[in-house]
């Protein structure tokens, strides 16, 4: 498997773990679709995932990031936004079984956890708002009027 299929998995894996509660889920589900881009540091974030979850209800939702653009399903409402990607990075000092194996390098998250594990991050999905840019950077500055209220 190349270095890219594994980025694609992993970002595919957490997507997955994120939406299984979806199945199911018809057109008369009330979930909206929802699309933009995502950047870090001005360059375009070319494969990852975006995961929604409801602030006060609703469903979680989500897409797969592509060449700097998604397109995902969210309920309406305010949401808690997640993004992952990763990238393939050679390890500094491989075991020798490591070498051997051919487990020379790891995925590494590119996206600061600001944007994901510790998201500070959030949007108002409504069937007159459907389109975000997530303009991030790796200082972790949240875009303007995506902040967590405090």
């Amino acid at each position: 498997m190349n270095k890219k299929h594994l980025i694609s998995l992993s970002s595919f894996v957490v997507l997955l773990a994120s939406l299984s509660f979806l199945a199911g889920c018809g057109a008369g589900d009330g979930m909206i679709t929802i699309s933009g881009s995502v950047t870090l540091d001005g360059e375009p974030v070319e494969d990852g995932s975006i995961s929604l979850m409801p602030i006060n209800g609703g469903s979680m939702g989500g897409g797969l990031i592509e060449n700097g653009y998604y397109t995902a399903k969210s309920s309406p409402g305010e949401m808690a936004v997640q993004i992952h990607a990763h990238k393939m990075v050679t390890k500094k000092n491989p075991t020798r079984e490591e070498v051997e194996r051919g487990l020379t390098e790891d995925s590494v998250s590119i996206i600061p956890n600001v944007y994901n594990r510790q998201s500070k991050l959030r949007i108002t999905v409504a069937p007159d708002q459907k389109n975000f840019e997530f303009n991030l950077t790796k200082d972790g500055k949240i875009p303007d009027g995506m902040a967590a209220k405090m």
